[in-house]
């Protein structure tokens, strides 16, 4: 997947997001996640997508919306061992997200159909491609860790229960290099 949309996490929780990337890195040794910018992901398109093209449609669909709350709550696994936390949909995350595929999706090819409407799962990605075993110690790992609502860490305990404003749209990208993905844009709602 090459062009990623969606909001990018408010502090407290992108530094948080960040801090968990490197703990997984340093304990496990896995490579850090791809998109060095904690996000929920909106809608994916494959690297022969316009650029330019997704800009402007994004900037349009940020400003028929306005910031509203969601809430994120405890850690799941997607097929493929991938390891996020799960954002619960709200009324005006589904709509935000309806818009924007309607927008993005004839721009490109999504690289799966998860980010279609009918399938979208909103999450905040923490490990990706991890095989069962690993993926199962990493959130036995990140399970014996407590994260409080204003993303501050305790010892033990459960998992998040945070409530942050989506109130913008970003849009990353890898470098040719095929590096880390790299900011495009920043799009207040």
């Amino acid at each position: 997947m090459a062009i990623i949309v969606g909001p990018t996490l408010p502090e407290p929780y992108f530094e948080r997001v960040e801090r968990v990337w490197d703990h997984l890195v340093e304990r496990f040794g896995i490579d850090r996640y791809v998109n060095p910018y904690p996000h929920v992901t909106l809608y994916g398109l494959s690297g022969t997508a316009d650029v330019a093209a997704v800009e402007d449609a994004v900037e349009r669909v940020a400003a028929r919306h306005s910031p509203f709350t969601v809430r994120a709550d405890g850690l799941g696994v997607f097929p493929g061992a991938h390891v996020y936390v799960p954002v619960a949909k709200s009324p005006a995350l589904l709509d935000l997200h309806r818009d924007a595929a309607e927008a993005i999706a004839p721009l490109g090819e999504a690289p799966t159909d998860y980010y279609e409407p009918d399938g979208w799962f909103p999450h905040v990605g923490l490990a990706l491609s991890l095989d069962a075993d690993l993926a199962g110690e990493v959130v036995g790992d990140l399970l014996a860790r407590e994260f409080d609502r204003t993303g501050g860490e305790a010892t033990a305990g459960g998992w998040i229960g945070w409530e942050f404003t989506v109130d913008n749209l970003s849009i990353t990208r890898p470098p040719a290099d095929g590096g880390e993905h790299e900011l495009v844009a920043h799009i207040d709602l």
